[in-house]
């Protein structure tokens, strides 16, 4: 549920810097700009690593391990969220209200969320334990089940993503781009549509390939196509954020550097931290 509203609010994020009012915006309201898309960003790193913890560390095994991991995901996120979409409505409705008033409305939004998404802690179900978590090992058919919706939880982020790149081309900010910054975005545009067709490639392997049976060789070329699908959007997503943060902020270091580590951000959370967790875990058994 979170994660196609986030990826919708990223590509309108990366696509802001564009349209001809952002220039007009207070230096504050672009500072909260370029703040919700490195917290967008967080947000989708956040949310797609289950997907690569479910694949690398539990190698598709429904776990009570993961059962937690994901319930701790998504409890972390909805901060990060809240604060985006409240500086979101804060910067849209500055136009219609004034500063002061639309600071007024982001404040009022940004505690309605929290109460809303965290208020449940405040008053715990009586008489409900620790959800039972699975102890045989996950039958083929679930494993492969699972990878094909962890792909298609990201996929229709990706594509939304892939809307906004192509609609930034056709904007006169990105024609006053130097040639390459045009050319870095051209390249991270074909890097998200390539992952979106490796999140797509599963379901057609099943279908044409393996004709819908549940196979071992199946399931490992699927969690391929996936892991591989978040490396190419880790890569997208770093150079398109160089592109926007340099047209924000009109500073190459500064989009280089949130470039740079927002790509070391999401590997580390799609593969180096899962591969760690993975090698523990093997270093632990006897």
């Amino acid at each position: 549920m979170l994660m196609l509203g986030a990826q919708i609010l990223l590509g309108f994020q990366l696509q802001a810097p564009f349209q001809n009012a952002f220039s007009e915006l207070p230096e504050l309201e672009r500072s909260f700009q370029l703040l919700v898309l490195i917290l967008l960003v967080v947000v989708v790193g956040l949310l797609i690593s289950p997907a690569a913890h479910h694949r690398i560390v539990e190698e598709g095994q429904a776990s009570g391990g993961l059962i937690r991991f994901i319930s701790g995901v998504a409890v972390t996120t909805l901060a990060p969220f809240a604060i985006a979409l409240s500086l979101d409505i804060q910067v849209a409705a500055s136009g219609v209200i004034g500063l002061a008033g639309a600071l007024g409305l982001g404040a009022v939004m940004a505690i309605a969320a929290i109460a809303l998404w965290y208020g449940p802690f405040l008053k715990p179900a009586k008489g409900v334990g620790e959800m039972a978590t699975p102890e045989e090992k996950t039958p083929t058919a679930a494993k492969i089940d699972f990878a094909l919706t962890e792909a298609r939880v990201v996929l229709p982020g990706a594509q939304a993503l892939l809307g906004f790149q192509l609609a930034i081309m056709l904007t006169t900010g990105f024609a006053e781009l130097p040639q390459t910054d045009r050319s870095i975005h051209l390249i991270a545009l074909c890097l998200i549509a390539l992952c979106t067709m490796f999140l797509m490639a599963p379901a057609a392997y099943h279908r044409i390939v393996y004709n819908g049976e549940a196979t071992e060789e199946f399931y490992k070329i699927a969690s391929r196509f996936i892991l591989s699908a978040t490396v190419l959007l880790a890569c997208g997503l770093a150079l398109d954020l160089r592109v926007v943060t340099y047209r924000a902020s009109g500073n190459v270091s500064v989009g280089n550097a949130i470039a740079v580590t927002s790509f070391c951000v999401l590997v580390g959370l799609w593969h180096a931290w899962p591969c760690w967790r993975r090698a523990r875990r093997g270093a632990k058994s006897p």
